[in-house]
């Protein structure tokens, strides 16, 4: 997804108010007056899951319950601006019945991030703040975000909102000193306290402007009051930042790196890449560390003209891809994330058909236990070329194979993105193991059989639902 054209990045300015100093800066003044929001009610929000905490492997997140939850994720961006309350009704809905459970979603949005308003301001004109103040809540507004994160809890969907993102933050946010922003960060994370559905992002295609990264930028200390705000209000929710593309990670960047608690990968190249990267991190005070593939090529977009266009095929790869690689779950995104007219009939693609069977299967599965194969290989030959620079290459421009399995060995799981023979380390795969086929582009339909040769040599059965050639290979024992 592109919220600029020829991935042009926020342009930064100096915040006024800010200091020179790397140090924490934490409000010195206690917040403006800001009324708790009405969560969802027991009643509304029983039988759901939500995002709550990383958990206790570091590897994925943990429910409300304490129990593993893998991330089903949409990126309805610009949400808040631009949808009547019916139509979030309709969004979070139809979601729901394909099985997403995760929505990435700024609280203000521009017309960078597909707003419609420079001052934040929803599509009939309701602005966020009085004059401007960002401490100063123009109750309307936020009546009407309570409104939709209420009916995304109804509906299961945890929201990973930005309070402030890398393109507001040039808008809205311009003038904001830290100490506001403190104060801001204070306001958001008390009015939505009682919300079981919100963890905590900021950044957004964010590239600070300054020569000392570990130190940070005039931005980043704007942006770091805010989640010192939310800290001091007592929410310990999940919190990272995107960083810009075309491939990175949250910890990639000093001054955020002792701050994220998961890495948000970004990447237009093959996904395997970056989240074998975030997956493979040395082990420090806070790692491991979440690994999730957040975005990446969007369908009805492409980033790079002189590449392929998006296929349904090209969605395919860069979730399982992730998935076989140690993300735990993953988003996805279109070409409507700032809601063009007649987005509502845009909702139901063969692309989210298909990614609806894939996420199905895989939570059929103990995934939280799968372990991709970098120390102990489990596909020995046939696995293609591993990309591990930052040229940018298509996602159907590469082959590698991907792999992950249980430390017992009763799962594994290999993505072969084209037609070949590879060869398994048979040592690894339990006496008496079954072994299938599972086409990606159908993943509902039945298994194929695989038929593995004494040497532990097996072929794909040929072109797959949609035409192209990629498979799973799935081995239980």
């Amino acid at each position: 997804m592109n919220r600029h054209s020829a991935l042009a990045l926020p342009v930064l300015l100096c915040v006024a108010g800010c200091t020179d100093g790397g140090g924490p800066q934490s409000p010195s003044s206690p917040p403006a007056t800001v009324p708790a929001a009405a969560a969802c009610d027991v009643a509304e929000s029983a039988g759901h899951r939500y995002v709550s905490s990383v958990g206790r492997n570091g590897r994925y997140f943990e429910d409300q319950h304490g129990d593993p939850i893998s991330i089903r994720g949409d990126s309805p961006w610009s949400g808040m601006a631009d949808w009547s309350p019916e139509q979030a009704e309709l969004y979070f809905a139809n979601r729901a019945a394909h099985g997403f459970d995760a929505a990435i979603i700024s609280a203000i949005a521009v017309p960078d991030n597909g707003g419609p308003n420079e001052n934040g301001a929803t599509f009939d004109g309701i602005e966020p703040f009085v004059d401007g103040d960002i401490t100063a809540w123009n109750e309307p507004y936020w009546e009407r975000v309570d409104e939709y994160a209420r009916i995304a809890c109804r509906y299961g969907n945890t929201l990973f909102l930005y309070p402030i993102d890398g393109w507001n933050l040039s808008s809205v946010f311009a003038s904001a000193t830290p100490e506001q922003a403190g104060v801001y960060g204070r306001m958001i994370a008390q009015r939505y306290a009682r919300f079981p559905n919100i963890v905590w992002l900021t950044g957004g295609d964010y590239s600070p402007d300054t020569d000392d990264p570990a130190a940070g930028a005039e931005s980043d200390r704007v942006l770091r009051a805010v989640l010192e705000g939310i800290r001091a209000a007592g929410s310990d929710r999940p919190f990272s930042i995107q960083l810009g593309p075309q491939k990175s990670l949250s910890t990639d960047n000093p001054f955020w790196e002792p701050l994220v608690d998961w890495n948000f990968v970004y990447t237009y190249l093959p996904t395997y890449e970056a989240v074998l990267d975030g997956y493979e991190r040395p082990a420090g005070i806070r790692d491991p560390r979440p690994a999730v593939f957040a975005e990446g090529n969007y369908e009805g977009e492409n980033n790079q003209p002189e590449t392929a266009p998006t296929t349904d095929e090209t969605l395919r790869r860069q979730a399982l891809w992730a998935l076989t690689s140690g993300s735990p779950g993953e988003f996805r995104g279109s070409d409507d994330w700032e809601f063009r007219d007649g987005w509502e009939a845009r909702l139901d693609t063969p692309a989210v058909t298909q990614l609806r069977a894939i996420r199905d299967l895989w939570a059929s599965w103990a995934w939280w236990q799968l372990v991709p194969d970098v120390d102990e290989p489990f596909v020995l030959d046939g696995r293609g070329t591993r990309s591990t620079d930052d040229e940018m290459v298509d996602v159907l421009d590469n082959d590698y194979v991907t792999a992950a399995r249980t430390p017992d060995g009763s799962l594994a799981v290999v993505y072969v993105p084209t037609e070949r023979t590879i060869r398994l380390a048979l040592p690894l795969i339990p006496q008496g193991a079954s072994y299938a086929w599972i086409d990606p582009a159908d993943a509902a339909a039945p298994s194929l059989p695989a038929q593995v040769d004494r040497d532990g040599n097996v072929s794909t059965p040929g072109s797959n639902a949609g035409g192209a050639g990629d498979w799973l290979l799935v081995i239980t024992g």
